[in-house]
C-alpha cells in the first residue's frame, strides 16, 4: 500500500475552492499571464486550497487536467525570470524561486492524492490505464520539484527521494512501470530522468546547462535502462531504493534489493553527438530537441558523458582547514576595479587614439565604483581547488562559472579562481566549490580592433603563465569581446602592446580565457 505525505482537509478553506470544471477553466483563462509572479501566486493559492478540499477521485483528476497546461506556462515564465539568478539571490529572485518550488510541490500533492485514491480504493478494481497515467504524472511532478530546487540552489524537500523510490516500486509491483498511456510516457521514464539529473551533479551546472540537460533527457532518457544487476562492460550506477537519498556517482557496487541504472547506450549517444557537433553537424540534423544550441550542447555532452559514464574520483585529496578564511570578489569587471592601480603611468607611449582612450578612463579611475569584498570560511583545500562556506550579508548573485579574486588576508596577493559548484542550505548559508586558475592576476585594458582604432577600451584580466606547468600567459575577457583571430591593443602598465586573439582555452557564461600571439610590444 502506498503511504505518501499529503495534507489533511482544512474546513476553513472549503468555501474558497472552485470545483466546477467550467468555472475553473474560465478563471484559468483570465489569469494575468503578462505578470508571471501574479499569475503564479494566484495558481498557488488555488492549488493549495484544492489540495486541502475533499474531492472524489474522478473530480480531482478532471481538475488537475485543467490546471496542468496553465501551470506549465506559469512555471516556464518563472524559470525565465530566474535565468540570471545567482546566490544569495536578490529579494525578488528569492520570491520567484519560492513560488516556483511551491507551485511544483502543490502540483505533486494533487497527484499524490489522486494516485492514493486510485491505488488504495476499497471497492472495485483499479483501472490500470488510469493508475499508470497518475503514477507517471506524479513521478514527473516530483522530478519537477527536484529540478526547481536545483534551479534555485536549494536542498530538495525531505522525503522526496523516498517517495520517488516508493512510487517506482509500486509501478513495478503493478506491472505498470513501462506502460505508456496515450500521450503520457511510462512511469519509469520520469524516474530515470530524475536519477540522471541527480547523477549529472546539478550544483556544478548553470541555468542554461540544466535547461539543456532537461531537453536532452526528454528525448533520450529512455536509452538508460533500469535493471536488477549490472551488465559486464557497461557503464552504470547502483540505485539504493531503501532510503531518502539521491543516487551518487561515487557509489560503485550494487546494493541488495536495489536497482542498477545502465547508462551504456546513453553514453554512446552522447559520445556520437559530441563528435558530430565538433565536426560541424547542426543540432537539428543530429536530432537534438529545439532549444539546444550547438556550442553549449557540445561542451554539455562531454560533461554528461563524464558524469554518466564513469564513477567520479577526486584528482587530489582534500584537506580540512579549520578556522581559515578568505576574502573574495566576483566578476571580471569587479576584479579589474579591485586590482587596478592609480592612474596610468606618466610617460606611457600612446598612439593619439590611445591617449584619448586613456583620458576617457581617467574620470572612472578618479571615482571608481566601490568594490566590496565578502568573507568566507575555507572548509577544505586541495592542489586544484577549495570549498568555501559563508553567510553573505548582501545579495551577491553568484553563479557557476563566475571568476573570483581570492586572498587570505590584507597582506597577501590576490589569486584567481572560478566557481564550479554552488549550494544553498537555507536563505543565507551558501557553499561554493572553487577551482584554482592562477596564483596571480593583473588588470589590463583591451581594445579590440574591428577595422578601426576608435573602439572603446574594455576591462580585462592578464593571467600570467606558469613555467613549471609549461603554461603561457593568457587573457580573461568578458564574454562579449572574444573573436578568434581578432587583433587588439592592450594597455598593461607600464606596457602597451598589440596582439592577436588565439584559441579559447576555457569559457563560462561570465568569461572567455584565451591565449594570444604578441604582435608589437612598446616599452615605456
Amino acid at each position: 500500500m502506498l503511504t505518501l505525505n499529503v495534507p489533511g482537509t482544512d474546513a476553513a478553506l472549503q468555501h474558497a475552492v472552485e470545483t466546477r470544471p467550467k468555472a475553473v477553466a474560465e478563471w484559468l483563462g483570465r489569469l494575468p499571464f503578462g505578470s508571471p509572479a501574479d499569475s503564479a501566486q494566484q495558481l498557488l493559492v488555488a492549488l493549495y486550497a484544492l489540495n486541502r478540499h475533499a474531492l472524489g477521485a474522478d473530480e480531482r483528476h478532471a481538475l488537475l487536467a485543467l490546471y496542468r497546461p496553465v501551470l506549465a506556462r506559469a512555471v516556464a515564465s518563472l524559470e525565465t525570470l530566474l535565468a540570471e539568478s545567482g546566490v544569495p539571490p536578490q529579494t525578488q529572485q528569492r520570491q520567484t524561486g519560492t513560488l516556483l518550488r511551491q507551485l511544483h510541490i502543490e502540483h505533486s500533492i494533487g497527484y499524490k492524492q489522486a494516485l492514493l485514491a486510485q491505488a488504495n480504493r476499497r471497492l472495485g478494481r483499479a483501472n490500470p490505464k488510469r493508475t499508470a497515467e497518475l503514477t507517471a504524472r506524479l513521478q514527473a511532478a516530483l522530478r519537477d520539484v527536484q529540478t526547481a530546487c536545483h534551479l534555485t540552489h536549494t536542498p530538495v524537500p525531505v522525503g522526496l527521494w523516498q517517495e520517488m523510490h516508493q512510487i517506482h516500486a509500486f509501478a513495478q509491483a503493478s506491472n505498470l512501470a513501462d506502460t505508456a498511456v496515450d500521450d503520457v510516457p511510462p512511469p519509469s521514464l520520469a524516474y530515470r530522468q530524475a536519477l540522471l539529473i541527480a547523477l549529472a551533479d546539478p550544483p556544478h551546472m548553470g541555468h542554461a546547462e540544466l535547461a539543456h540537460t532537461r531537453l536532452y533527457l526528454e528525448q533520450f532518457a529512455a536509452r538508460a535502462l533500469l535493471v536488477a544487476t549490472p551488465v559486464a562492460g557497461h557503464h552504470g550506477f547502483p540505485i539504493r531504493t531503501d532510503g531518502d537519498a539521491a543516487p551518487s556517482t561515487f557509489a560503485a557496487s550494487p546494493t541488495p534489493g536495489g536497482l542498477w541504472l545502465d547508462t551504456d547506450a546513453l553514453c554512446h549517444h552522447l559520445h556520437d553527438t559530441a563528435v558530430r557537433l565538433r565536426t560541424g553537424d547542426t543540432p537539428r540534423r543530429i536530432g537534438l530537441p529545439a532549444g539546444m544550441e550547438s556550442e553549449l550542447s557540445q561542451t554539455l555532452c562531454k560533461r554528461l558523458l563524464k558524469q554518466w559514464g564513469n564513477s567520479a574520483q577526486r584528482a587530489f585529496r582534500r584537506h580540512a582547514t579549520p578556522g581559515s578564511t578568505l576574502q573574495m570578489v566576483a566578476g571580471v569587471s569587479a576584479i579589474h576595479r579591485l586590482l587596478e592601480p592609480a592612474p596610468l603611468a606618466a610617460g606611457l607611449a600612446l598612439h593619439e587614439t590611445d591617449k584619448q582612450a586613456a583620458a576617457d578612463i581617467e574620470p572612472v579611475r578618479a571615482a571608481p565604483a566601490m568594490v566590496n569584498t565578502s568573507q568566507w570560511t575555507v572548509d577544505n583545500d586541495s592542489a586544484t581547488g577549495l570549498a568555501l562556506s559563508g553567510t553573505p550579508d548582501a545579495p551577491l548573485n553568484l553563479k557557476v562559472g563566475d571568476p573570483l579574486a581570492l586572498r587570505s588576508d590584507a597582506e597577501a596577493g590576490w589569486s584567481l579562481g572560478v566557481i564550479r559548484w554552488i549550494r544553498m542550505h537555507d536563505a543565507r548559508q551558501v557553499e561554493l566549490g572553487v577551482e584554482r586558475l592562477s596564483p596571480q592576476v593583473q588588470p589590463v585594458w583591451v581594445r579590440p580592433l574591428r577595422g578601426h582604432r576608435m573602439a572603446s577600451l574594455e576591462p580585462a584580466l592578464f593571467v600570467p603563465g606558469l613555467a613549471a606547468l609549461k603554461q603561457k600567459d593568457r587573457l580573461m575577457l568578458p564574454r562579449y569581446l572574444y573573436q578568434i583571430g581578432m587583433d587588439a591593443d592592450v594597455l598593461h602598465p607600464p606596457h602597451q602592446y598589440s596582439l592577436t586573439f588565439g584559441r579559447r582555452l576555457a569559457h563560462t557564461p561570465s568569461y572567455d580565457l584565451i591565449d594570444f600571439t604578441l604582435i608589437e610590444d612598446e616599452q615605456p
